[in-house]
């Protein structure tokens, strides 16, 4: 944050610089001209004009540059607090499993981001949530140690995830199915509980949400404060659960290209699942979450043929 202030500092001197060079320039000209023409007790228009001019270039020129500093220093920088966890597999059922050890208070992992429309092609992408979430979570399970996955690589992928889909709005069992069927990976639809939440993430395995994009309490949505409950602005979504702390949770939203790791409460992401059961029932199934991981291998036992 202080290189953009240094860079603004920069931009706002230079603009000082030329507001003085105006005046003084016209405070110069008319030392010499004196009272000799009656003009030259007015201002020297042209030359403020001028400095005006440059300090409005350079101060936004200046603006520009720690914009698009900031925007990558955002897109390489990790969020504060990532927890260091083992990725797990999906256990094999064979038969009760051992009491687990109660999960750490707070979780935040590592899940590679993108948006729905990496190059900025949104309109091209308007159905493409179930393929972003798709991509960063099979990005996490391939290692990749990204903070944000190469854009050519995420619209590669989204594309081709895209062109896998039965119908253009995916339910989650539709989308566990298409993880399972073209990518070898398991799923589970699990409650949303808080439970739940605690015990996959401590065990490295994000989950998925489907929801409502308002119904999220997010402002930076579309639409958001003026055309709230409008057909067209408030639709379908996927989100990628990354975190969770006694409050909330954490996300990676592909659906905004401010998407990365916000935080909701678990009541907000009990509404949005709720907002999408009400308005889109062929969509809904209940309080429920995505998961999508690898399975254990099965071992055969000694002595097996």
């Amino acid at each position: 944050m202080w290189r953009l202030g240094a860079v603004a500092a920069v931009g706002g001197l230079a603009a000082l610089y030329f507001v003085v060079w105006g005046v003084r320039r016209t405070l110069a000209s008319r030392a010499r001209r004196g009272r000799r023409l009656r003009r030259s007790r007015g201002v020297q228009w042209g030359a403020i004009a001028t400095a005006v001019s440059c300090a409005v270039l350079v101060g936004g020129c200046a603006g520009v540059i720690g914009r698009h500093y900031m925007n990558a220093v955002d897109a390489s920088v990790a969020l504060p607090g990532i927890t260091d966890v083992q990725a797990q597999p999906l256990p094999i059922d064979t038969g009760p499993a051992p009491s687990p050890s109660p999960p750490p208070d707070r979780i935040l992992l590592q899940v590679p981001y993108t948006t729905q429309a990496p190059l900025g092609n949104w309109a091209m992408h308007q159905e493409s949530c179930e393929a972003a979430t798709l991509t960063m979570v099979l990005s996490y399970w391939h290692r990749d140690k990204s903070v944000v996955i190469d854009t050519h690589v995420a619209d590669t992928s989204i594309a081709e995830i895209d062109g896998m889909k039965v119908q253009l709005d995916l339910t989650d069992q539709l989308l566990g199915q298409l993880a399972q069927n073209h990518f070898g990976y398991s799923y589970r639809i699990l409650p949303n509980t808080v439970d739940t939440i605690r015990e996959q993430l401590s065990a490295g395995r994000p989950l998925i949400a489907e929801v409502r994009t308002h119904g999220l309490g997010n402002p930076s949505y579309p639409g958001y404060r003026y055309h709230f409950e409008e057909s067209g602005w408030s639709v379908p979504h996927f989100i990628v659960i990354i975190g969770y702390d006694s409050t909330g949770v954490w996300l990676n939203d592909a659906g905004i290209s401010r998407g990365r790791g916000y935080h909701i409460s678990y009541a907000q992401l009990a509404h949005a699942i709720d907002d999408l059961d009400e308005h889109h029932p062929n969509l809904a199934q209940g309080q429920v979450l995505l998961l999508i991981a690898p399975e254990l291998p099965h071992r055969e036992q000694s002595g097996s043929v």
